[in-house]
């Protein structure tokens, strides 16, 4: 069965090197219900090795397109094997928030809204966005609307290709509001 090395890894990283250990809550979160959900819904769980047109890669499960290639284009995969592979990525990209976010500023909720962001327009994006600039100065309402808009109240991470996708708002407006949950 396919496992990257970078799971093993991630798996048994307890601690993040000049933070310590992670949270409880904030682990769990990212292998939890709500994290599966949102990754699925908004990239969806293809049990076959299908040609993304967008990005004109070989592409599986929800959405990876890196890492060992599980066969050919249309080859059939399991249920398990893409829970395995989602695991992965949701650890992956959700310690990598871990990394650029202030603890003190997240809740598990804003850890799976940051994390699903960070899976779309990647790392970096996610880690060097004014969105994350905000949410780490506390600013929490402020961090979690420049998901989903710019201070001028027009979409933000909406474009592909540098054409607006509706779909994408969608997603933004979702992340936006899971980054909120909890706030009074």
């Amino acid at each position: 069965m396919w496992k990257s090395k970078a799971f093993a890894s991630i798996v048994q990283a307890k601690t993040i090197r000049s933070k310590g250990v992670v949270p409880a809550a904030l682990a769990a979160a990212l292998t939890g219900p709500l994290a599966y959900s949102m990754l699925e819904r908004w990239e969806g769980n293809v049990l076959r090795v299908y040609h993304d047109n967008l990005a004109d890669i070989p592409t599986w499960c929800a959405g990876q397109t890196q890492g060992s290639k599980p066969g050919p284009v249309g080859t059939a995969l399991t249920s398990d094997f893409c829970a395995n592979v989602n695991k992965t990525i949701l650890l992956e990209y959700g310690y990598s928030v871990l990394e650029c976010a202030n603890w003190d500023h997240l809740s598990p909720n804003r850890l799976v809204a940051l994390t699903i962001f960070a899976i779309n327009v990647g790392k970096d994006g996610a880690c060097k966005s004014q969105a994350m600039v905000n949410i780490n100065r506390g600013r929490i309402v402020e961090g979690c609307t420049l998901i989903a808009y710019k201070p001028t109240g027009a979409p933000n991470w909406s474009l592909a290709d540098g054409k607006y996708v509706q779909g994408l708002h969608n997603r933004r407006k979702a992340e936006m509001t899971l980054c909120m949950k909890g706030l009074t």
